[in-house]
């Protein structure tokens, strides 16, 4: 009689530990970090008005700045994978950077980027002149000018939205350039003299989450 009831018990606990153990997982808490770095690099925390040369490895919390001086560049790297190099002589905010979204300004320079895609997270750079929105992609933004970005998208897709509202699909092998003044003009194939980027190695651990 106690071998039945033990075996019942067992029998009705058994769909409940598997449904437990069906569970998903939390997905990881995002870090944005420094990857790789050559030449002067700095960076100013939110509330801060102290800027500090930056260090290999180094967190980059949400609203931190970064700007680098000719010759210099600088990898943010993200715990999921996703990479974005600044070139010389370039102004960029990490504006947001967890689970949900992504959100860079760049306000001046050129970026490379090289984002994973994953469902449920948006990814998002904003300029003077136009905000693209992306999912899974590799491409460059040059923001020649306080009023003037090129976009050119080598894999994947971005939907990108001017400062009049205009918005535009740039597919793969397609540049978009727009103007803060008058807008953007339509997707056109990127110039043969635009090679796609080299993605960095980064060999830095990421830090613990905060």
């Amino acid at each position: 009689m106690r071998q039945f009831m033990l075996c019942a018990f067992l029998a009705a606990a058994l769909p409940v530990l598997g449904s437990a153990a069906a569970t998903p997982a939390p997905a990881p808490t995002m870090v944005a970090y420094v990857g790789q770095m050559s030449g002067s690099v700095m960076v100013q925390l939110a509330g801060s008005e102290i800027w500090s040369m930056v260090k290999l490895g180094e967190a980059l919390p949400g609203g931190a700045k970064v700007k680098t001086v000719a010759g210099a560049s600088v990898t943010v790297a993200f715990s999921d994978g996703s990479k974005v190099r600044i070139g010389p002589k370039a102004t960029f905010t990490l504006e947001q950077a967890d689970n949900s979204k992504v959100a860079m300004f760049m306000g001046l320079g050129k970026i490379e980027a090289w984002v994973k895609k994953f469902s449920g997270r948006a990814f998002q750079v904003r300029t003077p002149a136009a905000t693209a929105a992306v999912r899974g992609t590799m491409f460059v933004m040059d923001v020649i000018s306080p009023s003037m970005v090129t976009l050119d998208c080598f894999e994947g897709s971005l939907a990108v939205t001017d400062n009049f509202g205009n918005a535009a699909a740039v597919g793969g092998g397609q540049r978009l350039e727009a103007s803060a003044g008058s807008g953007a003009s339509a997707p056109a194939p990127v110039p043969p003299t635009a090679k796609a980027p080299v993605e960095p190695k980064v060999t830095v651990a990421p830090p613990p989450p905060p």
